[in-house]
């Protein structure tokens, strides 16, 4: 964009720049960026910036249609890292059949017969790796493991073997690396996260092709894939099912770490919460979740480039350039919220926020990172009611850039009993 253009646009005279926040708390700095509009421009970012809520609900409402992913024009060697076909690239026709597929299975009637049998248990299985122990470091010996089993979980691979599933998430550590930074990182962070994609990949084929004799019996989802593909793709192959299975174990994992890591630093850190949570009944932990989404949503931007001219908010974003929803912003809105930087267990509307994306590109996966959240809560303040931070142990700090959390956090308590003993 040249000066010309970015002194004749509307808020777009910005003097501050969310470029240089990595590791630091952004959510005063967007304080003082809301002064000067509900769209900015960033000139360290090369991109407007909206954020407001209704703005980025607005705004997302183009994708797809108007807006495209920003790594659709990387190389295609980048595009390996999602897959040429995969969710994120996809668009069209393909976009919406696949997008909408997803949706059907992560509806409540195709993911909630896995929480007793599946998602419940794995929590107990690792909080009795600890409780005996009366200390732990929350995001290490559970954050850190329960996605990415949960994800085996729901996909029908082994939750159990601990070497296999801890095995993919370090091959998935470098494809993270690549979202966090692939605005202030080089050509070798995009060529570690297609190293890894790829080698995830062939972990994965082993399981499809083992699957695929018994997929029409199978409720898993490799099964679904396997079964339901066709119908999505009159040309759909195996290097769809594993881009798909793939960007659920990435999407479903790295992101619902991060919002563990938040939710057990409020837990930490604010103590009274775990007396709300009591008193609200029924609705406290499913309400707790969504409050630690609003406010500490993992994903702080999420950034697209224009398919054509577009009006986003007033402003005239021309062909090609970047426009940010920037979420971390936009969840604190405070012509949204009231009072937007306080945990409220009681807001109108627990679920009006956007950290789940709004619009044809909404998490597909948002009701399993829900139901994961909701059963760590629930187990620990009951098996773990006087969780408190370790003394002897810094205290949480977010950490990160596009994808933030807290850490580390670890904690102490009262040693307590495996299940059963």
């Amino acid at each position: 964009m040249s000066a010309n253009l970015a002194n004749q646009v509307p808020g777009a005279k910005c003097p501050f720049t969310v470029k240089g926040l990595e590791g630091l708390d952004p959510y005063p700095h967007y304080d003082k960026m809301r002064e000067y509009g509900d769209i900015v421009w960033d000139e360290g970012m090369k991109a407007w910036l909206v954020l407001t809520a209704d703005g980025c609900r607005r705004m997302m409402q183009n994708d797809v249609s108007k807006l495209r992913f920003w790594t659709a024009d990387l190389s295609d060697e980048a595009k390996e890292i999602q897959g040429r076909r995969g969710l994120k690239l996809a668009t069209g026709d393909y976009h919406f059949a696949l997008h909408s597929w997803w949706v059907r299975q992560f509806a409540a009637t195709g993911i909630e017969p896995f929480r007793e049998p599946g998602i419940r248990p794995l929590v107990h299985n690792l909080i009795d790796r600890f409780i005996e122990k009366g200390k732990v470091d929350l995001i290490e010996e559970f954050a850190a493991m329960l996605p990415v089993r949960a994800v085996c979980v729901i996909m029908g691979l082994p939750w159990q073997d601990d070497k296999w599933a801890d095995e993919c998430f370090e091959i998935m550590k470098p494809i993270e690396q690549f979202f966090n930074y692939s605005t202030v990182g080089g050509d070798d962070v995009m060529q570690a996260a297609r190293a890894a994609a790829n080698k995830m990949n062939r972990v994965l084929m082993p399981f499809i092709e083992a699957r695929r004799a018994s997929a029409e019996d199978g409720n898993d989802m490799i099964s679904r894939l396997l079964r339901d593909g066709p119908t999505l793709r009159a040309d759909w192959n195996d290097e769809d099912i594993v881009t798909n299975v793939r960007h659920l174990f990435f999407a479903g994992s790295e992101t619902t770490v991060h919002s563990l890591a938040s939710a057990f630093n409020v837990l930490l850190t604010q103590p009274e919460v775990k007396d709300q949570i009591r008193a609200a009944g029924d609705k406290g932990i499913p309400n707790f979740v969504e409050e630690i989404m609003r406010l500490y949503g993992p994903v702080q931007f999420r950034t697209r480039k224009a398919n054509e001219d577009v009006e986003i908010e007033g402003v005239l974003i021309p062909k090609d350039g970047a426009v940010v929803s920037a979420q971390g912003a936009a969840n604190r809105d405070p012509k949204k919220y009231p009072n937007p930087n306080a945990i409220d267990l009681n807001r109108r509307a627990p679920r009006d926020h956007i950290a789940f994306n709004s619009g044809p590109r909404t998490c597909v996966g948002a009701s399993l990172a829900r139901m994961e959240m909701q059963e760590a809560v629930k187990a620990f303040l009951e098996r773990i009611p006087d969780l408190r931070l370790d003394p002897a142990e810094p205290r949480p700090s977010l950490h990160g850039f596009q994808l933030r959390a807290f850490a580390p956090v670890k904690a102490v308590f009262t040693p307590g009993k495996k299940l059963g003993a």
